[in-house]
């Protein structure tokens, strides 16, 4: 049997319709990411139909500011790029996971006095939820969190009541940005949970058993 020419390609008529497989242009994604906290089924939402999908720096642990030698606004960021065939990938999503010093309404009004629409997500009592902010349709998570800071530098500062796990993103074409949002939220939930441990949290810590669901934004509404 001859080959066919530029690679195999298999064809067959689904639903009325020419679907060719494409073998050469399959999706790739890493089995985890984000210290750990996310898997592939939590990247795959977000993800093109073809490409690579990997964190740029993998990082085993996150780092917090409640050791001795580590500076006391101490952050740690973490970047999936997808990266498809043609090259024209981006960020998939990105977390940051910090102290919240400027606090949660500091960070709301920060948000609509720019303009940008701002929803709030029920996380249940031990934690505030937000979500908005273009253009990265970002979600916040502040979890209660009580923990120690070096004040050797600035004996007068407490440490703030909530750890912030900011996670967003650039949505792949043909992912919603309602969808994207919610695979933020969800990855938002996951990265919260290692990152109180991480931190040392001396109170009980409350996280739900599962993200709740994001509403759309006033301005999506209007634009559909």
């Amino acid at each position: 049997m001859r080959p066919l020419a530029g690679g195999l390609a298999v064809a067959a008529v689904v639903g009325g319709g020419l679907w060719a497989w494409q073998p050469w242009r399959s999706l790739e994604i890493a089995q985890s990411a984000c210290w750990s906290a996310l898997s592939r089924d939590d990247l795959k939402p977000l993800a093109g139909r073809y490409g690579k999908v990997y964190e740029t720096v993998p990082r085993a642990r996150i780092q917090t500011p409640t050791a001795p030698d580590e500076p006391g606004i101490r952050s740690t960021d973490c970047r999936v790029v997808w990266n498809p065939d043609d090259g024209s990938g981006g960020f998939l999503l990105e977390a940051q996971v910090a102290p919240a010093w400027d606090g949660v309404d500091a960070d709301r009004a920060r948000d609509t006095g720019q303009h940008h629409a701002v929803v709030d997500l029920d996380f249940g009592p031990g934690a505030v939820g937000l979500a908005g902010g273009d253009p990265d349709h970002p979600v916040r998570l502040y979890v209660r969190c009580d923990f120690q800071v070096p004040t050797a530098d600035k004996p007068d500062r407490k440490a703030p009541p909530y750890v912030r796990v900011e996670v967003g993103g650039e949505p792949v074409d043909g992912v919603s940005p309602a969808k994207a949002r919610q695979a933020y939220a969800d990855a938002a939930l996951k990265i919260a949970r290692v990152a109180a441990a991480e931190y040392q949290c001396t109170n009980q810590v409350q996280l739900p058993s599962a993200a709740p669901a994001v509403p759309e934004l006033p301005k999506e509404k209007a634009d559909g």
